[in-house]
């Protein structure tokens, strides 16, 4: 957790888990939470992310991982967060991620697909709470139909079968309260 001072920044606090991580949030009520994505307790992403926004609305969230992966980094979009750093970044690029964030930017590693980058972009640091319903492999799924994916093409993508495909879809139309894949894309892009 970090508080800006002009253009320095001070650790305010630090956390073994995600429950600490609550805590200090609550009672610190940080500039900047750098959230290590592996962190124990902290749960599905999204939720967390939602979870410290109400804590600490204007603390803005940068998720720091080890893993270059599009479905976790959609995960935080939804949540909130306003940024995706992968753990080798040089010093110089997480500053620079920092100050970006910091000023109301958003920052999303350059090794991530470009859609990545627009979720953050036109999520804005606000969760959504229907999308937020999705489990990752759902929102991963839902991103590859709002980009006219057809279910044979998501199937070759995450290697599941398309059977696996529709039935995501099907929950995912529940959730969303949809009928239809142009419904479900429709609302997934009105969402972000």
């Amino acid at each position: 957790m970090l508080r800006r001072k002009t253009e320095i920044y001070t650790v305010i606090g630090e956390a073994r888990d995600g429950a600490e991580v609550l805590t200090l949030v609550a009672s610190h009520q940080p500039d900047l939470l750098l959230l290590d994505y592996k962190m124990p307790h902290v749960g599905r992403l999204s939720t967390f992310c939602q979870d410290v926004i109400q804590r600490s609305p204007a603390t803005r969230i940068l998720v720091v991982s080890g893993y270059v992966e599009e479905k976790i980094a959609l995960e935080a979009a939804v949540g909130g967060a306003r940024g995706y750093i992968l753990k080798g970044a040089s010093i110089a690029d997480l500053l620079s991620t920092i100050t970006t964030i910091q000023a109301g930017g958003v920052w999303v590693d350059p090794q991530l697909p470009r859609q990545v980058f627009h979720t953050f972009l036109n999520q804005g640091g606000k969760a959504t709470t229907s999308l937020g319903q999705l489990s990752r492999q759902e929102l991963q799924i839902l991103s590859f139909v709002s980009q006219g994916m057809n279910n044979q093409e998501i199937s070759a993508r995450l290697y599941i079968s398309r059977k696996t495909v529709k039935n995501h879809l099907t929950h995912i139309f529940a959730k969303l309260g949809v009928t239809n894949r142009r419904q479900a894309a429709l609302a997934f892009l009105a969402e972000r």
